[in-house]
């Protein structure tokens, strides 16, 4: 799944394998080889990843859909997610 991800964020952002590669200071070749699935990063490489593409680690591994880990945000802004999510969820029980 991770292989398939970091494609896909890659991609989002219009940057080539050696684009990433420079960015995040790893070789080209490690970014073709983790987009084949045929090697896995390091965690200190995985976290470069989620950092540049501003998402979490358990989004890139493909544990949730969510890309940003909302506990990670200062609390007034957990706060409103929160209440946009109650929001929401009450609109769709009304409907």
């Amino acid at each position: 799944m991770f292989y398939k991800i970091l494609k896909d964020l890659r991609e989002e952002k219009n940057l080539t394998q050696n684009e990433l590669a420079k960015l995040i200071c790893v070789s080209r070749s490690s970014i073709n080889a983790y987009e084949n699935n045929s090697n896995d990063p390091s965690l200190d490489v995985l976290i470069k990843i989620a950092d540049f593409f501003n998402v979490s680690l358990d989004y890139l591994l493909g544990r949730t859909i969510e890309r940003t880990n909302h506990n990670l945000l200062p609390n007034k802004d957990r706060e409103l997610i929160s209440q946009l999510h109650s929001l929401i969820k009450n609109y769709n029980s009304k409907k």
